[in-house]
């Protein structure tokens, strides 16, 4: 029997890991997703075994974690065990500014947002106790804070990402855990990782996840279009700017460009994305050098000789449904009785071949068009070409149809 059990969603998990963490060094037990299901288990089983089996829950409370149909069923077993919230088996933690609505509105929740890690610690444990929460030394007299330091889900001073957070974002735990513990392996130098495959396959929506699930590591994320050489000397010189070099205003980008790379060799704590490269060779000038990261972002496989290698294929088909349903926000098989949401999104899946590009433009255009998942399939049946035709409902440059060509 386990004293907590901790629910979160994939987006949060960097959140889920230090509150685990912080309760394990206190000696309590906990079983967490990231940690103990492992590969060849079923997820289904261990999730129930989880739940079932520990004395308490945490919910990681977010915009995500609400948004999200496979939460629900965590949090509400727990709330079901006490509804009164006497025993305080349900244990909310609010880790992101959010509106906690229904039956979650009337639970006290541990509120941890703008606080800096000491502080967030102290509220954590603090709040799991049962009892009074009366301190044993008197309160300090309250005087005037300064503002707190950055922190888990803060955004670094210096960022230029053109993406907002993608808010469906499903799967690819795996490619965000090898990008992590790459890049993360205590090297003393740059450390640059290439994620590469299809077009339209998820590769800039896999490193800015990154960028937004691991900002607080860093003081600086800057995003470098690198198309061409020009893309990218433009967009790295325009660093100097926020950086506040005496070489900013330099006619000579070049001297712009060696002022950002020095400044970058001599720091750490930051992530440069090239992203769209298309040859090692028109990237390796500008690489930056000191005790920071690269993610670059390319159709070409051949980085092997210039950074570490990450492949990236379509979406494994059980992560396609998900992520058609959460989209859609169609039911699940289980909740239409087997047929309806849950097999059209199966089809629908299979035919698009899990291409995230291809499933994100059919969610929007049945978003868009009040469309059912099943009215979608029944028109790409017939219409597939004129569907895959269609601009693309994101930033992406290419059609559907141009991408699978390409």
């Amino acid at each position: 029997m386990k004293h907590f059990f901790v629910s979160y969603t994939g987006a949060d998990q960097q959140w889920a890991e230090w509150i685990a963490w912080q309760l394990e060094n206190a000696s309590y037990s906990v079983a967490i997703q990231a940690w103990d299901f492992r590969p060849g288990s079923n997820f289904v089983l261990e999730m129930q075994r989880a739940a079932s089996e520990a004395e308490r829950t945490i919910a990681v409370l977010s915009p995500n974690f609400l948004a999200a149909r496979f939460t629900q069923p965590e949090w509400a077993a727990a709330f079901a065990q006490d509804p009164t919230g006497e025993k305080g088996t349900l244990v909310p933690v609010r880790i992101r500014e959010c509106d906690v609505e229904g039956l979650l509105r009337g639970i006290v929740y541990i509120d941890l947002v703008g606080a800096d890690e000491a502080t967030a610690k102290q509220k954590l444990l603090a709040g799991i106790q049962r009892g009074r929460a009366k301190p044993q030394t008197a309160p300090a007299f309250p005087k005037s804070t300064t503002p707190a330091p950055p922190f888990a889900g803060r955004q670094p001073a210096i960022w230029n990402l053109p993406f907002h957070r993608n808010p469906n974002f499903t799967g690819r735990a795996e490619l965000l855990q090898q990008l992590r513990a790459t890049l993360t392996s205590g090297a003393t130098t740059a450390l640059t990782q290439a994620i590469h495959g299809l077009g339209g396959v998820g590769k800039t929506q896999l490193a800015v996840e990154y960028a937004y699930r691991f900002a607080a590591d860093y003081d600086i994320v800057w995003f470098v279009r690198a198309e061409t050489t020009a893309s990218i000397a433009s967009d790295l010189a325009l660093l100097a700017q926020p950086l506040q070099l005496p070489e900013r205003n330099a006619q000579d980008q070049n001297i712009v460009i060696e002022a950002v790379r020095d400044y970058l060799r001599q720091h750490e704590r930051w992530l440069v994305i090239l992203d769209n490269a298309e040859e090692p060779k028109d990237v390796r000038p500008f690489l930056p050098q000191g005790r920071g990261h690269v993610l670059i972002t390319s159709r070409n496989p051949n980085w092997g000789a210039t950074a570490h290698t990450l492949d990236v294929l379509v979406l494994p088909r059980d992560q396609a449904i998900e992520f058609l349903l959460t989209r859609t926000n169609s039911p699940s098989p289980v909740e239409d009785g087997g047929g309806g949401g849950g097999g059209a999104a199966a089809q629908l899946a299979d035919a698009l071949g899990c291409l995230p590009l291809a499933l994100e433009q059919a969610g929007a255009y049945i978003e868009r068009n009040g469309k059912t998942l099943a009215g979608y399939l029944q028109l790409y049946r017939t219409r597939q070409r004129e569907l895959l035709n269609r601009p693309p409902a994101t930033d992406y440059p290419a059609t559907v149809a141009t991408t699978w060509e390409i």
